[in-house]
């Protein structure tokens, strides 16, 4: 017993420690964010027991080579934005400070676009199933969750039917999302001539290693001429029909013209990341109505060369003049987008966040207090929404541009996620987005400055430690 506690004291504790070093080193080098450097390197001193093994799993040093792989892969292939057709853009003037979005999206904002807002599950799944019963030729699809239940069979029943009477589809989901959908689900899609593959994530790097890197996008596009993207996966829960049977509140688009072509362009790039297949697609557009809206489908994810996503809030809150408008399922932000909202509250816009009343990750609620009261402090109004779980990520800016998507206000989304958003740049479409948060606005609860100083003291603890992980949620 006393050999075999001189060598835990002699040799493991050290070692643990050694490794927590080298591993502390790694993060601060690799890591995509400071604040992310800076936890992980603490943690993996302090407490190496823990923080070790949790770094194999999730640590930057992983994801570097995931990156590397991802972006040397995607400049092998032919594929490129030149495979779009020139449609008209807007000018300088009109675009103001939405020029910054278009490099960062890569593709240009443009003219003849359709948008409907559908609104919760129930209205979203029946514009999409209506959408794969009406395809004639091709169907494009990926989700961050299938669900093997009510709806998940409900979906699949659709799909088959399309690819029953000759239509092509294709699936792709995330296997960390549905790692809890038995390969029996897709197996009786592939069957029916479906070509259904996984992201790769997790599979391509090491099934048990690699799994903090994920697909997060919801994209859908019909016949090459009408796309769908926002918030929700395929599962009971967003009718509140599971098992939790709790009220869901949720957002996703229908969309048409130039900008389906960006979506499917995306798809394109997931779909040759997993298979190393390069399809050939309709690129040609329709013409649209001159009145039609403007809009521009943005694509983020960690093979960027910079954390797109998050420079993309950020500018949008940097444009704003008059108000913001954030409803959000998971306000975790970093430094920077904190300060960009306690900004534009100083020079006097109205800064709004819509947040849930209770999370569905209790160590993210946990770190939510900490920035709801940071922002409370630095001048947002923060209201907490009370019917059920909020999980639409949706932002207004000046009643005029909007932006609807996959997207949260976290690290994962800033740096870890693959996401997707249509960016609409329209003042009926803003009028209608305004009025559908206007309606959550209501449901909600406002919450007072300072409300965090009167809570018990180990809550505020548990709080602030949350907080100091936020860069590892």
């Amino acid at each position: 017993m006393a050999i075999s506690l001189n060598i835990y004291s002699l040799v493991v504790v050290p070692l643990f420690y050694a490794i927590g070093v080298v591993f502390a080193l790694v993060a601060i080098s690799q890591e995509r964010s400071s604040q992310g450097a800076v936890a992980w390197s603490v943690a993996l001193v302090a407490m190496p027991f823990i923080s070790v093994p949790l770094f194999v799993v999730f640590g930057g040093w992983r994801f570097s080579g995931y990156v590397k792989r991802f972006r040397k892969q995607l400049a092998k292939t032919p594929i490129n934005s030149d495979l779009l057709p020139k449609t008209q853009r807007l000018t300088r003037t009109e675009l103001g400070a939405m020029q910054v979005i278009e490099k960062l999206a890569r593709f240009p904002f443009t003219r003849g676009n359709d948008v409907d807002l559908l609104i919760d599950a129930e209205e979203s799944y029946a514009a999409l199933f209506q959408a794969i019963d009406r395809a004639k030729r091709s169907i494009l699809m990926q989700f961050y969750i299938i669900n093997d239940d009510e709806v998940g069979r409900q979906f699949a029943r659709h799909l088959i039917s399309a690819a029953k009477r000759g239509v092509d589809v294709r699936l792709l989901y995330d296997e960390i999302g549905c790692n809890r959908t038995p390969e029996a689900y897709f197996a009786k899609l592939r069957n029916a001539g479906i070509l259904v593959s996984p992201f790769g994530s997790a599979t391509r790097m090491g099934k048990r290693f690699q799994i903090n890197f994920r697909n997060h996008r919801k994209i859908a596009v019909f016949d090459a001429r009408t796309g769908f993207t926002g918030g929700l996966n395929i599962g009971d829960e967003y009718l509140g029909t599971s098992k939790m049977r709790r009220t869901w509140r949720d957002t996703h688009l229908r969309f048409t013209g130039p900008s389906v072509k960006a979506a499917q362009f995306s798809f394109l790039e997931d779909w040759h990341w997993a298979t190393g297949q390069q399809l050939e697609l309709d690129w040609s557009i329709p013409t649209i109505q001159d009145d039609a809206k403007t809009a521009l489908f943005l694509a983020t994810g960690p093979a960027d060369k910079g954390d797109t996503f998050k420079l993309f809030v950020v500018q949008a809150i940097n444009a704003a003049q008059e108000s913001i408008w954030i409803a959000t399922p998971y306000f975790v932000p970093d430094e920077e987008v904190i300060t960009a909202l306690h900004l534009a509250a100083m020079r006097g816009v109205e800064v709004r966040l819509l947040v849930p009343e209770t999370s569905d990750h209790w160590i993210v609620g946990l770190a939510v207090h900490a920035w709801i009261d940071r922002a409370l402090t630095n001048g947002a109004k923060v209201h907490r929404y009370q019917p059920g779980f909020m999980h639409q990520k949706v932002m207004l800016i000046d009643d005029r541009f909007s932006s609807v998507g996959s997207g949260n206000m976290d690290n994962r989304s800033f740096c870890l996620n693959f996401e997707a958003s249509l960016l609409v740049l329209d003042e009926e479409f803003g009028r209608k987005t305004k009025a559908m948060l206007e309606r959550d606005f209501e449901r909600s609860e406002p919450m007072p400055n300072g409300y965090l100083a009167g809570r018990p003291l180990l809550f505020r603890l548990l709080v602030n430690l949350a907080r100091l992980a936020s860069p590892l949620l």
